[in-house]
């Protein structure tokens, strides 16, 4: 048996003593996962996929659910009516005018007759006329006989024929009578009357007024101007334009 305490490498040193080396353990590195694991783990991140897309899907669906069910009620029979095709029948168009009536008829004949009975044919008077409708007769005054040319006072020779206008009217108090004014396309512009419009609603309510004097009852009388927008001819000529230029007083039949 040998001597370890004589050996070179070990004198000087007793067994005690003798330095000893460490041994380093290899490293661990973690165990690779097998083929059947890594399988599993794929099939939940699929399954986990799909059902994140259907659970998308059904938001998707509800709300476009709740979108369609928030419209007006309205709406689906609107377009329910729309698509429903249309049956095509002879309809006769309605006729809302009702059948003259005989005793109308008869009155507004007396009214005519009687206005034909004031109107004379002195030359001064020429051009009024007498119109008779199913419901009122229309008395038209050309303006040569009532006004001066852009005036709407009444010409003095005129108030005779008025006072006889006012009488008729006395007689018939079964009668309403609305007086209207027109002038033709010529424009006027003074501090009087800025228009036609104007001049022709002053003319109408000068011979109201006048009728008024003479004592016909004012509920029975309004007033309308309608300057140049109710011509009878065309404002081409100078005849014509005088024709447009005139009142017409338009009795017509109060219903009792």
């Amino acid at each position: 048996m040998h001597n370890l305490s004589k050996m070179p490498e070990f004198q000087g040193h007793s067994l005690n003593q003798v330095p000893l080396k460490k041994v380093r353990k290899p490293l661990r590195l973690p165990a690779k996962p097998s083929v059947e694991e890594t399988g599993n783990e794929i099939w939940f991140l699929t399954l986990s996929d799909l059902l994140l897309l259907l659970m998308i899907f059904f938001v998707l669906l509800f709300g476009m659910t709740f979108k369609q069910q928030s419209k007006p009620a309205s709406s689906p029979a609107l377009h329910t009516q729309q698509a429903l095709p249309v049956a095509v029948t002879n309809v006769q168009p309605v006729n809302h005018q009702t059948a003259p009536n005989p005793a109308v008829s008869d009155a507004t004949a007396s009214l005519e007759s009687d206005l034909l009975g004031i109107i004379d044919n002195k030359q001064e008077l020429e051009g009024i006329t007498v119109a008779r409708h199913s419901q009122h007769v229309v008395l038209t005054l050309p303006e040569q006989i009532v006004y001066d040319s852009g005036q709407a006072n009444l010409k003095s020779g005129f108030l005779p024929k008025l006072e006889q206008i006012a009488v008729f009217i006395q007689k018939h108090p079964d009668i309403a009578v609305e007086i209207q004014g027109h002038t033709d396309n010529r424009p006027i512009s003074s501090r009087r009357y800025p228009s036609n419009w104007e001049l022709s609603a002053d003319r109408a309510t000068q011979v109201a007024k006048s009728l008024i004097r003479l004592g016909v009852n004012p509920a029975i009388i309004s007033t309308r101007g309608f300057g140049e927008y109710k011509p009878l001819y065309p404002n081409d000529t100078d005849s014509d334009r005088l024709k447009n230029r005139r009142v017409e007083l338009q009795f017509s039949l109060v219903s009792s």
